[in-house]
């Protein structure tokens, strides 16, 4: 079982100066548009966490095994060993081409929760993302999820990574999601002149080792993963 002291970091340098480390157990939402970044920022943290010795489970709707590996290794992010030793185990949730409604939309949420406590040799869960399921889902459904989520990271002390686009969700629901979560990242895209850069604002840090409130400019380089950006150089 995890210590409450230990702390989860990315291992880039620069995320981790500018946010500081994640404290586990923690119930942890990502949230921005398409190509913001949000899949990203949870694998660096996954990358990160495997390397401290964390067992991780990633549950994906949005793409396969073989292309999430090899995606992650083009920008340095090598999760390979990890997978062949069961240290990384992958979840593909076929979502995509069904006719959904909202009894499908309750059984996967019901089916991932399950899952997660069966499932319960790793320390941190990936859901990357949860959009898909939402988007027909009653809002008692999504409420219970979260709800479910966060018993699951009280009581059986693991931690959860969900990324979502905020497009499915109605104003209030959101309000209601960030207040269940210990950490809260917004991820949204800038164009700066002739620049496109993302930006990652993180509110909620519960436990951190830094104050919470952050925002940074970040971009992702093949030859580096994640390069936050000095705002000097992200406002130009």
């Amino acid at each position: 079982m995890i210590r409450r002291n230990q702390f989860v970091k990315s291992l880039n340098g620069e995320l981790d100066r500018k946010i500081g480390a994640l404290r586990v157990p923690f119930l942890c939402l990502v949230e921005g548009p398409n190509d913001s970044g949000k899949s990203i920022i949870v694998q660096q943290y996954m990358y990160g966490a495997l390397n401290l010795g964390f067992k991780v489970l990633y549950i994906t709707t949005e793409t396969g095994t073989k292309a999430l590996i090899s995606s992650m290794g083009q920008i340095t992010l090598d999760v390979k060993y990890f997978f062949l030793t069961g240290q990384l185990q992958i979840f593909e949730l076929h979502v995509r081409n069904l006719e959904w409604n909202r009894e499908l939309a309750s059984k996967f949420l019901d089916v991932i929760i399950k899952a997660i406590k069966r499932l319960n040799k790793f320390d941190i869960y990936v859901i990357d993302s949860l959009t898909y399921l939402v988007t027909y889902a009653d809002e008692k459904d999504i409420l219970n999820f979260f709800t479910e989520a966060r018993n699951i990271v009280d009581d059986l002390e693991k931690s959860i990574f969900i990324t979502i686009h905020p497009y499915a969700f109605e104003q209030e629901m959101l309000i209601r999601m960030r207040s269940i979560c210990d950490v809260h990242f917004i991820l949204s895209i800038k164009e700066i002149g002739d620049k496109i850069v993302k930006l990652l604002q993180v509110p909620k840090l519960k436990g951190a080792e830094k104050p919470s409130s952050i925002t940074l400019s970040f971009d992702v380089d093949p030859a580096f993963g994640i390069k936050v950006l000095p705002f000097s150089q992200a406002r130009a």
